[in-house]
Order: C-alpha cells, then sequence, then structure tokens
C-alpha cells in the first residue's frame, strides 16, 4: 500500500505546480511593442478588498511615457493607463493604480508611444 501511496502524491504534486507555473495570460494580439524601459520605481499593488487566496493572476497593461511635471524632463509616468486584457478582473484597479505610480528615468528611453507589459501576480493561498 504505502508504495502505491508515494507515487500518487508525486503525481498530484506535480500536477498541481504544473497548474501553478501555467501561462494563464490572456492571449491578445495588440498592435503596439511591449515596454522594454524598466521603472526605477516599481510599486505593486494593493491585494483587492475580499480576496484572500487566489490562483496566479496575468494582467496586460498598455499606457504611454509622459514627462513627469516638476521634473525638468528627468523623469517619466505612464499616461493614458489602460488594461488590455486580465485573468482576474478584481485586480484590474489595483494594478492600474500601482502603473500609475512607476517611474522611469528619461535617460536612455528613447520610445516613449503606446507600449504594454505584462504584470504577474503569484498565486496566494
Amino acid at each position: 500500500m504505502k508504495s502505491l501511496i508515494i507515487p500518487t502524491l508525486t503525481v498530484l504534486f506535480m500536477a498541481a505546480q504544473a497548474s501553478e507555473s501555467a501561462d494563464n495570460c490572456p492571449q491578445l494580439d495588440l498592435d503596439i511593442p511591449e515596454s522594454k524601459a524598466k521603472p526605477v520605481i516599481k510599486t505593486a499593488p494593493m491585494r483587492p478588498l475580499g480576496i484572500s487566496k487566489h490562483p496566479p493572476v496575468c494582467i496586460i497593461v498598455s499606457f504611454e511615457l509622459v514627462e513627469k511635471p516638476g521634473s525638468e524632463g528627468g523623469g517619466l509616468v505612464p499616461g493614458d493607463i489602460k488594461i488590455e486584457g486580465s485573468s482576474d478582473k478584481a485586480w484590474n484597479i489595483p494594478v492600474k493604480v500601482a502603473v500609475s505610480r512607476w517611474l522611469y528615468l528619461s535617460k536612455g528611453i528613447d520610445y516613449r508611444g503606446r507600449q504594454y507589459v505584462i504584470y504577474k501576480i503569484p498565486s496566494r493561498s
């Protein structure tokens, strides 16, 4: 009997890991590039009220980089932020708020037009 329990538990554990790492991002055909710019300040979203446990979440967010007021051209922030796709709509507003607080340094950033990022939130059990 013990010889059956260990292989069964191993298979169940591997299946749980596979479903955890499965790509749950919405498949979208966007006519805009994925952002290559990296923010120097990247805030995390607040967990939506009433959600304590959740599977992995994937949200695709698009924006344009605009000059941060008062930065004299040195800082850029995301503007005109849109959620292009989401695996859990409860996270849309918290992710949009978090992205609005990101800060980029304009040095080395050539492209400021509409672009997108894929934001992944790991599961919590």
